[in-house]
């Protein structure tokens, strides 16, 4: 019986280890706390939210993809 709970405690060890290990290794691979939020713009075509490093610019309004720039000109807005 003692070599039972004896594996069991050892099995609890290594997995309390390799979750703390797990933890600490995805907080700097992410950058934890310090990265920045990037502000969010919406599509002028669809109302669809983006970040605006993923958005295209054209005439001071923000679209998702270029089917919707090309769209948006046609409609003449």
């Amino acid at each position: 019986m003692t070599k039972y709970l004896l594996l069991l405690a050892l099995g609890l060890l290594a997995w309390w280890a390799w979750r703390g290990f797990r933890k600490s290794a995805g907080t700097t691979a992410q950058g934890g706390r310090d990265r920045e939020v990037e502000r969010m713009v919406q599509c002028a075509h669809c109302g669809v939210n983006q970040p605006v490093s993923e958005s295209l610019l054209a005439n001071g309004r923000y679209y998702c993809c270029a089917a919707h720039l090309r769209e948006s000109g046609r409609d003449g807005d």
